[in-house]
């Protein structure tokens, strides 16, 4: 075996080495393609499962969510059985030194931030300071990441709504949770800065228990059925899917091309393999001739094959991550979609493909050349 070993590896560095490069570059750009487009579909895919056991429910005015709701609706809201937390929101429409960088930007009440997004992984010193601090924010960990913010700097954001320009303290960051590019502020301090009460965009509104987040939907509802702001109440799933939905079109083309060109690339890497291995029939010939048997002239050559493909598999990973971590939180139009980075299941999924591929490639080739008698492919080589 040892033997077999040392002839494996002479044989794969008296390869032809511009092949053997180009191979493996062709590998890496394949799982390259792969990640890349798989990452809008596993995400959103992902955010929707955790939201199905979500207990928070999303209420708006039925009409359309710019027309708002009273302020007076959370109490009504908040004595209702089995509520645990009301959380009223503003979209703020933020704007960054540039109209380019917008994000998702908000102002909610301080006191149930931390009750109603838990899963959000909130410092308890960072809530603490959330409360004291009227100018405080609670930045996402990509947009943090996007414009190179650190904690206890103070940003200025315009807003594309109101006419205001505030300026506010960066207390802490949170990754956790379904969207890391939210930018959150205290809903008190608009008021001051409006010099008015603010309209309520939409409230949060955090069940006991998932199970009993559609009777409360529907007892929202009828709560303000015939008023003058009639409610529309939808559980978090819901309300989600309704906005990712408009990345479905967009995701199913962008995967059915890259994925399109990920079979063209592995057909080309198998096209290259067998062009190798037909080049050595020769030297598969000498091996037999010598006493190695078929299984151990395939171990040696899917040897080679595995450590092409992983070495492929390995840097179209990382290169993908990187492009993801470059591109973190820099497109608000897909919210979340773009903010996670790379995620492991998709880093070892793509891995897994390169393997495939490349195993793959060699075995075929390799089995037709073993299934070609000894003197035959002697006498092609001479």
């Amino acid at each position: 075996m040892f033997a077999l070993l040392s002839f494996s590896g002479a044989s794969l560095i008296r390869r032809n080495r511009r092949r053997t490069i180009l191979t493996i570059l062709a590998v890496a750009f394949a799982t390259l393609m792969f990640c890349i487009v798989m990452v809008l579909p596993y995400v959103t895919a992902r955010i929707v499962a955790i939201a199905d056991t979500s207990p928070r429910l999303v209420v708006m005015n039925r009409t359309a969510m710019r027309y708002g709701l009273p302020e007076s609706y959370s109490q009504k809201v908040a004595r209702i059985r089995n509520v645990v937390a009301v959380n009223r929101m503003v979209w703020f429409g933020g704007i960054y030194d540039n109209p380019k960088h917008q994000f998702s930007t908000v102002a909610i009440d301080p006191e149930t931030v931390q009750m109603m997004w838990p899963e959000d992984d909130f410092d308890p010193a960072t809530v603490a300071a959330f409360q004291e601090y009227r100018d405080g924010a609670i930045v996402g960990a990509a947009t943090m990441h996007r414009f190179g913010w650190k904690v206890g700097q103070n940003v200025i954001l315009k807003s594309q709504i109101y006419p205001v320009t505030l300026s506010f303290r960066i207390l802490g960051s949170f990754s956790g949770g379904s969207d890391p590019t939210v930018f959150m502020f205290r809903r008190d301090y608009l008021e001051e800065a409006l010099h008015d009460a603010t309209r309520v965009d939409m409230m949060w509104v955090r069940c006991s228990n998932s199970s009993v987040a559609g009777s409360i939907a529907a007892q929202i509802d009828s709560t303000f059925h015939n008023s003058g702001a009639e409610t529309e109440t939808d559980t978090e799933k819901e309300f989600l899917t309704t906005f990712l939905v408009r990345f479905q079109s967009l995701g199913y083309i962008v995967q059915a091309v890259g994925l399109c060109a990920v079979f063209a690339i592995a057909l080309a890497v198998l096209n290259g393999c067998s062009m190798t291995l037909r080049e050595r029939r020769g030297e598969i010939a000498v091996m037999r001739t010598v006493g190695f048997s078929k299984s151990q002239i395939l171990a040696s050559f899917m040897a080679e094959a595995f450590t092409m493909a992983l070495i492929g598999g390995l840097a179209g990973t990382m290169a993908s991550a990187l492009i993801l971590s470059l591109v973190r939180g820099t497109v608000p139009a897909l919210g979340p979609a773009l903010s996670t980075g790379m995620p492991y299941p998709l880093i070892f999924g793509g891995i897994a493909m390169a393997l495939g591929i490349g195993l793959l490639s060699a075995l075929i080739p390799t089995l037709l050349a073993l299934r070609s008698p000894v003197y035959q492919s002697l006498r092609e080589v001479t």
